[in-house]
């Protein structure tokens, strides 16, 4: 009956001991890592915070198109696809149109990809911007690839 007995107290106090330091109440002992979550997380850009025209004013044939995709794999909001509204022909890069309130989207994200297009301001009240395409617009460059990095044991 003793032995049980004793054996009873040495296993409870095993218990309290290996709980204690598994939560790191003890001296030199830590909690462990909280594992890592397997829920992809999304990543907002700016330049998907507002929308970017697409208008050809080139002489090629869907360049507009193409070039939207190129911009959607860079991260950005592409809105309307089609020819130049204002029917214009450029022999040029290009231009970027914008409002007063599209101005800093045109400035800080659309000439970066662009820098020999004509920023052109113009009247609309949003904070849109227009990429217009011109017979020497470049060809947009692919986004580097993000490594991507699972926790482990997801």
């Amino acid at each position: 009956m003793i032995v049980l007995i004793v054996v009873a107290v040495a296993v409870a106090l095993g218990s309290v001991y290996a709980a204690a330091y598994f939560t790191g109440a003890l001296p030199g002992s830590s909690p462990p890592d909280k594992p890592a979550s397997c829920t992809p997380t999304t990543t907002t850009y700016a330049s998907e915070q507002f929308v970017l025209n697409v208008y050809n004013a080139s002489s090629g044939q869907g360049k507009a198109k193409e070039t939207a995709r190129a911009l959607k794999a860079n991260h950005f909001n592409v809105g309307v696809i089609s020819n130049d509204p204002y029917k214009m022909k450029l022999t040029s890069v290009g231009q970027i149109r914008f409002g007063p309130k599209g101005e800093q989207n045109a400035k800080q994200y659309v000439h970066k990809l662009v820098p020999d297009a004509q920023l052109m301001a113009d009247g609309r009240d949003d904070d849109s911007v227009d990429v217009v395409l011109g017979d020497a617009f470049p060809e947009i460059p692919s986004p580097s690839a993000t490594p991507s990095t699972t926790p482990p044991g997801c």
